[in-house]
């Protein structure tokens, strides 16, 4: 073909490729590889590493094997091996020798004459093996243990075609599902922790597939290259979704056999040519020449409701655009809507847990432009390229930021693969101000927002190229109470709530629990000031001087018809009751903590089990005798104070 060359063949007659197994990075970021022996007994280890003179290449395994094994997979210092019915691992100094050997004998399972072990770590360098053909069992390795894992595999799913997801727990992996008269493989990504997966069909790649990790971000799913009509490989980012197709022909006549990228970058293609053999090849702009030899294709997950295994056997539905949406009041991510003020609950609860990293560094006053230390606490939802920046109470999430491009250095790992939308546009298209020259704002109710919007970087900004580029890559939303006349006035006006609530029979275990939302972690606004209160209080004369020695009224009624949000229970998990708590000297503001007037003497098994992470109460009663045994029997435990 016109557009490709390649050098001189190399003719190999009678030598067919090695068998590679599992590839991954060492902590060095070496490449490792295993290439297993012909003879069975042992195995050879085969280590492309920058100081090879400290590997013995000959050394025999100290394991025996009845057959080769087949299964090679690498995880940190450590090289896992599988035959049909053993996982070793063979722990490596940081020189490369031999440190010690554990086996894992695995059950019969009826197949084990046929199936060998399949293993793979996920993201966060944890082990998963099993040798079962069918609905198999996992075990996990994690510190040195070895045990069952929650869930085994679904129908012939097999971790022996699995690669790791960098950074998180999950996996992905090739899982057949019911097509057009057909069984149809696709990729599955699935979560070893939770069983939540998504889903992705690979038109035309036929069956038989083989997943394997190529290069940067970029995955290789290749076909058995027995079917002349379908693709023999495609080249998956798993960042930007992008799909790129080999088709059979594309790099000569000749049946393709493999694909594989050397550590410099050079893409080598074998084929197989009649009377000759393999012949190695070296495509010239191998990722350009793809590009332009096929129409742009790009990956389409769906969502499974369901929780591995107990997959449907078609595939899920097919998935609605990837959204998140800001308006004045709220902000829309793939469904979930949130108002402000955001917390870290609020958003774990509908998007999951989030990773939570601690970033040191220093700024300068601009007082006096000294440096100082600081820690910013980021929660980060890196599937979703979500990037919370975390207030000092560290529940309160003052920004979020979605990273829309890869480049920049940004703790968030992956980008988001949706459309950001500002109202009712594309957020590239909303009404931007400049800002500073380099950059864009605007505001839309409570909300600021800040990036710099895609583009060319200026000439006379070269210098900070880099910079500006990072900046496109990240749009951030910050939220602040608007500081208008019209909303000081109705501060303390309750509104109507939009969303559960909770409920409680007894009002001063109310006020406790409120004293730790509002008091300790700023999750209730407005925060009750009792002068501010009365100053704002229209119907009548409130005169805290004369009346602040007994609870006043109407902020007792303001605070019995407070709507406490459901989403904020977890976040209760201690009470401690103190007459000098801050919700008692708003509320009666010269109380002297002599009388019983907060005592927690009743209260309900209903109201107290809202709080599923609620364990302990420091207890202020005159009859404890009433509620001791309700708050055993909820397994809270109890000081008296």
């Amino acid at each position: 073909m016109a557009d490709l060359r390649h050098r001189p063949p190399q003719v190999i007659r009678s030598h067919s490729l090695p068998h590679l197994g599992c590839l991954t990075y060492s902590p060095e970021h070496e490449l490792y590889a295993a290439s297993r022996a012909a003879g069975s007994g042992t195995i050879g280890r085969a280590l492309l590493s920058k100081n090879p003179a400290t590997l013995n290449w000959a050394e025999p395994s100290p394991i025996g094997y009845d057959g080769p094994p087949r299964t090679l997979c690498w995880a940190d210092h450590s090289l896992w091996v599988g035959d049909p019915t053993n996982a070793t691992r063979i722990e490596l100094t940081d020189r490369g020798t031999c440190q010690d050997v554990k086996n894992w004998p695995l059950p019969e399972d009826g197949w084990s004459t046929k199936y060998h072990c399949g293993i793979v770590t996920d993201g966060l360098g944890r082990v998963y093996f099993s040798n079962e053909w069918y609905k198999g069992q996992i075990y996990r390795w994690e510190n040195g243990k070895v045990t069952k894992h929650t869930f085994s595999l679904d129908g012939y799913d097999h971790l022996s075609e699995a690669v790791p997801v960098p950074g998180t727990g999950r996996i992905t992996m090739i899982h057949a599902v019911s097509g057009k008269g057909r069984m149809e493989e696709c990729l599955l990504e699935l979560d070893m922790d939770t069983g939540r997966c998504r889903i992705a069909p690979l038109p035309g790649m036929g069956e038989g597939l083989k997943l394997r990790w190529f290069t940067g971000d970029w995955l290789l799913v290749q076909g058995n290259g027995e079917i002349l009509s379908d693709d023999f490989a495609q080249l998956i980012n798993r960042n930007t979704r992008e799909v790129l197709r080999i088709r059979p022909g594309m790099f000569g006549g000749e049946k393709m056999q493999h694909i594989g990228i050397l550590t410099d970058g050079t893409v080598v293609i074998v084929t197989r040519r009649d009377r000759v053999g393999p012949v190695f090849r070296y495509p010239i702009d191998f990722w350009g020449f793809l590009r332009t030899a096929n129409k742009p294709k790009k990956l389409e997950w769906r969502e499974y409701k369901e929780v591995y295994p107990n997959l449907p056997i078609f595939l899920p539905s097919k998935a609605t655009e990837r959204k998140i949406i800001l308006k004045k009041d709220s902000l829309t991510i793939l469904g979930a809507v949130f108002t402000p003020p955001f917390t870290l609950s609020q958003l774990a609860e509908k998007l999951g847990p989030a990773r939570i990293v601690l970033q040191n560094g220093t700024r300068e006053s601009p007082m006096t432009g000294r440096e100082s230390p600081y820690t910013q606490a980021l929660a980060l939802w890196d599937e979703l390229g979500l990037q919370g920046w975390l207030d000092e109470d560290e529940q309160t999430i003052k920004t979020i930021g979605v990273r829309v491009a890869a480049q920049g250095e940004y703790a968030v790992r992956q980008t988001f693969d949706g459309a950001v939308w500002i109202g009712s546009k594309d957020y590239r298209e909303a009404s931007w101000k400049d800002f500073a020259g380099f950059a864009h704002t605007l505001k839309l109710g409570g909300f600021t927002v800040y990036t710099r919007l895609p583009g060319p970087v200026p000439e006379e900004q070269s210098a900070q190229k880099a910079k500006l580029e990072a900046l496109s890559a990240m749009v951030q939303i910050s939220w602040k109470e608007p500081e208008n006349k019209a909303a000081k006035a109705q501060k303390y006006k309750l509104s109507k709530p939009t969303e559960p609530v909770l409920t409680f029979t007894s009002f001063n275990f109310k006020l406790a629990v409120m004293e730790v939302l509002m008091y300790e972690k700023g999750l209730l606004a407005p925060k009750l000031d009792a002068h501010e209160f009365a100053r704002e209080y229209s119907r009548r004369k409130i005169d805290i001087d004369a009346e602040g020695y007994e609870p006043i009224p109407e902020i007792r009624k303001w605070l019995e018809k407070y709507p406490v949000p459901e989403r904020l229970a977890p976040e209760v998990t201690e009470i401690e009751m103190d007459g000098g708590s801050e919700i008692y000297t708003q509320l009666c503001p010269f109380w002297d903590g002599e009388d019983g007037a907060f005592d927690l003497n009743t209260i309900t098994e209903a109201e107290l089990r809202q709080f599923p992470n609620l364990n302990h109460i420091t207890l202020m009663s005159s009859k404890p005798e009433q509620v001791l045994p309700v708050l055993e029997r909820c397994s809270i435990k109890v000081d008296l104070l």
